[in-house]
């Protein structure tokens, strides 16, 4: 949601089954519904632009024609899979998972995919998953080439988000950042709200600042901390793309992407026990530190995100954007 858009407040199951029927109305199989909702509710729960909003832009949608996906075990702890036009969102959770294992056995799974032509939606959902397994969980995403580098204006970089999620206090603990200044689905809702995005985030296709989402994605928008988040989004970019076979910008179908999912079992470092214990205290030192004039709590990584999916789910309400609910009434009603 944007400063200013209308709003309004609905159940979450109501929702959840909403995103269900919208999701069957513009065509993705009934065998993926479950999870890209469980996705994409993820996102709307924690307040983050990559929720539901990828269904009326049909951002979700896997090639009617997909092949069968490959699985590739180039190593023991290392595969590969080939989506092949499937749903990135299945495929994402999937490889996920198939990490975890990796690193339940060998200390460390790593997972690359490629093909990739549809969203990933929230990349800490999949850190998440991992970290649940009691695993250290790192994931990158390549995306399509929106972004311009430091110093350009041209979009040869994606937004490449990265996610971190740990285990900790019984729970999990999930950082998770686009290295843009705003991501692609803040641009689409701005612009399906009519309002203006931040000056300084976006260029338009001269070259030129722009605050309009529309002109934004006919340019490009900035990496974000200048040169240092623009550092780490080439890294990624090199990690998500050209190590894992996809596409760069320039090529003849550089949308292609591909993720990367990391895996580091505990038990194989330092300890899983002892791992659990210092993180704890990490945790406890720094929530207990003094706090800088005008905060009146220290928050952690993931830590609105969670309070926010608490209550939401406690109290089986959200408030979401109301234009975005239309349009998923409508989609339903078909």
């Amino acid at each position: 949601m944007t400063e200013g858009s209308e709003t309004i407040e609905v159940s979450v199951d109501h929702l959840v089954e909403l995103a269900k029927r919208s999701l069957k109305a513009i065509g993705v199989p009934e065998s993926d519904i479950e999870i890209i909702c469980d996705v994409l509710m993820y996102a709307q729960l924690r307040g983050n632009n990559q929720g539901l909003v990828k269904i009326p832009v049909r951002g979700v949608l896997p090639d009617p024609y997909a092949k069968p996906i490959e699985i590739t075990r180039t190593l023991p702890a290392v595969a590969h899979i080939a989506i092949n036009g499937n749903s990135g969102m299945v495929i994402a959770r999937k490889a996920a998972i198939e990490a975890a294992n990796l690193a339940q056995t060998y200390g460390v799974g790593v997972v690359g995919t490629s093909g990739r032509a549809t969203s990933t939606g929230a990349m800490g959902y999949y850190a998440d998953l991992i970290a649940r397994e009691g695993m250290v969980g790192i994931v990158m995403a390549g995306s399509p080439k929106v972004m311009a580098i430091a110093g350009g204006v041209d979009p040869d970089l994606g937004t490449n988000p990265i996610a971190i999620g740990v285990p900790v206090n019984d729970d999990t603990m999930v950082f998770d950042m686009t290295t843009a200044t705003i991501a692609w689905y803040g641009l689409i809702l701005a612009q399906q709200q009519g309002e203006r995005i931040p000056d300084g985030l976006a260029y338009d296709v001269t070259g030129g600042a722009t605050n309009d989402p529309n002109e934004a994605m006919k340019g490009a928008t900035k990496a974000f901390g200048g040169h240092k988040g623009s550092g780490l989004a080439f890294m990624i970019e090199i990690m998500t793309g050209p190590l894992l076979g996809n596409n760069i910008a320039g090529d003849e179908h550089a949308q292609s992407s591909g993720d990367l999912f990391i895996a580091l079992n505990p038990a194989a470092f330092g300890g899983a026990e002892m791992f659990r214990e210092r993180v704890d205290a990490l945790v406890s030192r720094v929530k207990m530190g003094r706090r800088a004039i005008g905060f009146d709590e220290i928050l952690l990584p993931g830590e609105r995100g969670d309070r926010q999916t608490i209550v939401s789910r406690e109290t089986n309400r959200l408030i979401i954007d109301k234009a975005l609910y239309d349009q998923l009434i409508e989609l339903a009603e078909e």
